[in-house]
């Protein structure tokens, strides 16, 4: 769990203004990122998140600190059930280049299901950051090097098992993979059918080997 998860986990264990937690911080989140990640952080009121959420303007302030705070942890919140997704994709029982393309797959599908605005969460948020925004910058660049590592230790599982070129960077092609992952979700928010995103994924799997 993030750093900023167990803050506002221990916060939401507390009493809120000499009252007892009425929420749980989990559901709460939950909420609170769908919100974000159907409206953009910027359109997004605190109003909006109330509604959303069900919890009342103070309560959420008691616990996060306010509408910045509240999307830190709600990015958090989505970004830890993402990066276990694709760890459980990657350590699949298949060999590593079908994990590999797999995973890869799964994205093009889910990219050509959420076309338009909804995307991804993580890249609709990476797309809307301000570069001022340095808490939310570094969240984003924590969120991208654990998926790298993820898919570097994809790749060297694949050039373990004679799969792919042995010459290869790992770490590099984890960074390439995971700009094949975000250029996917970004393609699809632009209707792009899922056979044109399949052929982008082959094309990144024949670049393995």
């Amino acid at each position: 769990m993030s750093h900023s998860r167990q803050s506002a986990k221990k916060a939401g264990e507390v009493c809120v203004r000499g009252r007892p937690r009425e929420f749980d911080t989990d559901t709460v989140l939950t909420h609170a990122s769908q919100q974000f990640w159907d409206h953009g952080y910027h359109a997004t009121s605190i109003d909006d998140l109330c509604k959303a959420t069900g919890v009342l303007r103070g309560s959420l302030y008691g616990v996060f600190g306010d509408k910045h705070g509240i999307m830190l942890a709600a990015l958090d919140h989505y970004a830890q059930g993402a990066v276990a997704r694709l760890a459980q994709r990657l350590s699949a029982t298949a060999e590593p280049q079908q994990a590999l393309r797999d995973a890869l797959l799964h994205y093009a599908r889910v990219s050509c299901a959420l076309s338009g605005r909804r995307s991804c969460f993580i890249t609709n948020t990476t797309l809307e950051m301000q570069p001022d925004d340095e808490q939310l910058r570094e969240r984003v660049a924590s969120i991208q090097r654990r998926m790298a590592t993820l898919l570097a230790a994809a790749v060297i599982r694949g050039q373990a098992s004679g799969a792919f070129d042995s010459t290869l960077d790992e770490q590099a092609v984890g960074d390439f993979l995971l700009c094949v992952m975000q250029g996917l979700r970004v393609m699809g928010r632009v209707a792009h059918t899922e056979d044109a995103l399949t052929g982008i994924v082959d094309v990144a799997m024949r670049a393995l080997t």
